[in-house]
């Protein structure tokens, strides 16, 4: 299930990512339009010029002349992909819908270069999600080879499930708080390690929002609630609330990359950190109690998380283990 939110951001980047495409495609497609279909022609070019370029090095060469076409129309004007050498010379060229092009593909071999980065891209993309999942792979391998050293849970989209594909809990909708909710306003929480940038503000990245979602059980039942808190000048946090709406702990986050959390008690006593391992952009983390004894793992492997509770750990942490897996999906931070 997919929230307005996350459907507002995938829409965006489609769109940036469909623009940023077409912009490198525009001359290489232009220009084999036209050599390959545009208009034959003979041009006399009359003059070529040499002028230096405006905040560049380098100079620009304008040749400009007159032609005509096999269909016995003329024009004038100037004409593209031309040495020096060629003023005072007839020359063939092609005329499409940026003008008369003289020399084929072979001298306008460089007008083709923006489409190189579209050919690597998938290349390097691949490339970079293997460094980055990879290490979070491996660990979720290994948490689940070991199922013995404590509970072992999936998260995957709003589910929660055990290994053998039992369920354990579902994340809802977003709805109203809880009748019994009490806000907990803990200060010290941290600003913002980057500025909303034009994408954050198109898609509601890093906004003002209050949500809360319930945690419900198999049967239906409420095992919990969490209360997602965004605001735009500082980093994210959750609250995590009994199914009466009493606050039972407090999810910071303290950096995004590498990820980064402290947990507290609704008094603003320390009781857990986590801290990211398997690399500076995985999100994989390793959850800590205040005396730095292992609570849980998280094992994040792009569409799921592999999370193991260990069985010495306080029982409040296998919740907030669920509510740290599920935030590190969540587009909107």
């Amino acid at each position: 299930m997919r929230s307005h939110a996350s459907l507002r951001i995938r829409a965006v980047a489609l769109s940036l990512l469909a623009a940023t495409v077409v912009a490198m495609l525009f001359w290489p497609v232009v220009l084999t339009y036209t050599f390959v279909y545009g208009e034959k022609a003979t041009a006399s070019v009359e003059q070529c010029t040499r002028t230096q370029a405006r905040g560049k090095g380098g100079s620009l060469l304008t040749c400009t002349g007159t032609w005509r076409t096999e269909s016995g129309g003329t024009g004038g004007g100037e004409i593209y992909g031309l040495d020096e050498e060629d003023a005072g010379t007839d020359v063939a060229v092609r005329i499409g819908p940026m003008g008369p092009y003289a020399g084929g593909f072979g001298r306008n071999w460089f007008l083709y270069l923006t489409a190189v980065p579209l050919l690597f891209a998938p290349l390097v993309g691949l490339w970079a999600l293997r460094v980055t999942l990879a290490p979070g792979r491996r660990l979720a391998e290994s948490l689940l080879s070991d199922p013995a050293g404590g509970t072992v849970l999936i998260v995957s989209g709003d589910k929660v499930f055990h290994p053998d594909g039992l369920p354990h809990a579902t994340l809802g909708p977003p709805g109203p708080p809880p009748p019994g909710h009490r806000p907990v306003d803990v200060p010290g929480r941290r600003r913002r390690h980057f500025e909303r940038s034009g994408f954050d503000l198109a898609t509601g990245i890093n906004r003002d929002a209050t949500e809360f979602r319930a945690l419900t059980g198999p049967r239906g039942h409420t095992l919990a609630v969490v209360e997602y808190r965004s605001t735009a000048g500082l980093e994210p946090e959750d609250v995590l609330l009994d199914p009466s709406g009493t606050p039972l702990a407090l999810i910071r986050r303290l950096a995004p990359v590498p990820r980064s959390y402290e947990v507290l008690d609704p008094g603003g006593r320390l009781i857990g950190s986590a801290e990211n391992v398997g690399g500076k952009f995985s999100s994989s983390l390793r959850v800590t109690d205040a005396q730095g004894a292992t609570a849980a793992t998280i094992a994040h492997t792009g569409r799921r998380c592999v999370v193991r509770v260990e069985r010495a750990a306080p029982p409040l942490f296998r919740d907030v283990a669920i509510v740290m897996a599920f935030a590190t999906f969540r587009a909107t931070d």
